[in-house]
Parts: C-alpha cells; structure tokens; sequence
C-alpha cells in the first residue's frame, strides 16, 4: 500500500511575536523628541549650548580689529559705522524684539571708549562656528602685511584701547566664569590675520593673568 507523503507545514510565528516590545515607540519618540531640542538649542543658543543653557556663560571671547583707519572717507568708524557695513553683508539678525546688524558684541574706539554691539546673549556674527563667542573689534588696522607704512592709524592698539579691554576682559572673566584660556584672537580660530602681528596678545593675557 502505497503512503501519501505529508507535506511540511511552513512555521509561522505567532502575530504577537512580530510586534516591538511597548517600550520601543516611546523611547523612539523621546529620541526623535530629543533630537529636535537639541538641534533648537543649537541654532538658537550655538554648537556649545550646553555652557550657555547651563551655566549662562558664553563659549569665550574672540578679540578681532576693524583693519581700517579710525576714519573711512571722512566718517569715524564706531560701532555704528560698523553696524552698517554688517547690515549690507546680510549679518542682521532680531533678538527680544530689536533688530541689530553689527556682528560684534563690543567695539574699543581709539580713544578708549567703549560702544555696545549685541547683546551679550545674543549669538554674534564674526567667526563662522564660533558665534557663541562674545566678540570684541577693536578700531585700527594692526596687519603688517595689510598696511605696512602705517597709513591706517592706528596701526596697532593705543594704550587708551589695550586699557579699556583688558577692563573688559578681566569683567567677563569674572561674569561668565571664563578664564585667559578662553580668550582668543580671530586668526586662532579661522584662516585669516586678524587682529593683525601688531596686536600684543602676549601682554593682554600677561595682564589679565595678573588679575
């Protein structure tokens, strides 16, 4: 007598057993969530938000120079001067219901005097990445290279200037909880020679070192 061959049954695993576990979709949608605060936060507060949520402290300082004169055809060059060069490189930007277009947060005029830029917590734009940064300009063309006979004045920091930074410096340290390592000039952080080899970064931070 022949046998009728039984075929085999293919296993299929329990539908219960294709789900994720419950856990799974919420902790996906927390990551998700997560994700997109962070991602907020650093366009809001910059790539170092954690300092700034946290500690309400700024990455650290960028020390930069106009490379002008004190004057440009015929206008003294100030922080408002300067807001008008920023506005037309599109670097306006609206923070707690003002508009400001300069990039710096504080500008030293020849003289010494100190102007205001943005405010502290706003993010500037002077260093692409490092926006996070309070940002200093001081007034002169300090490059040897960019002007060699001096024909900008000054061509490197007055006394009246050096003053009024380390001040400034020795006032946001002890603010922001920042120490002389915090404190950089633009060239440390971009390809380019600003503030210039005539600005005594050396005595700056000697100076603030003696604080």
């Amino acid at each position: 007598m022949q046998q009728r061959a039984i075929p085999a049954r293919r296993f299929e695993p329990p539908a219960s057993s294709l789900q994720p576990p419950p856990y799974v979709e919420p902790l996906l949608l927390v990551a998700a969530l997560l994700t997109i605060a962070v991602g907020g936060l650093s366009m809001r507060l910059g790539p170092r938000w954690p300092r700034r949520l946290f500690f309400r402290a700024p990455g650290g300082v960028i020390i930069h120079h106009t490379a002008t004169g004190g004057h440009v055809e015929g206008k003294r060059v100030d922080a408002a001067l300067i807001a008008t060069w920023h506005e037309r490189r599109g670097f306006s930007a609206e923070y707690r219901g003002g508009t400001y277009h300069i990039g710096y947060h504080y500008v030293i005029l020849p003289d010494g005097n100190l102007e205001r830029g943005r405010p502290d917590w706003m993010l500037g734009a002077h260093v692409r990445g490092y926006n996070d940064y309070l940002g200093i300009c001081l007034v002169g063309n300090f490059d040897a290279a960019a002007n060699p006979g001096g024909a900008q004045q000054p061509a490197e920091p007055t006394r009246e200037q050096l003053d009024t930074l380390v001040r400034l410096l020795k006032d946001l340290m002890v603010k922001y909880r920042l120490r002389p390592g915090d404190i950089y000039q633009h060239c440390d952080l971009a390809a380019t020679a600003c503030p210039g080899d005539r600005f005594p970064m050396k005595e700056v931070l000697r100076r603030l070192e003696q604080r």
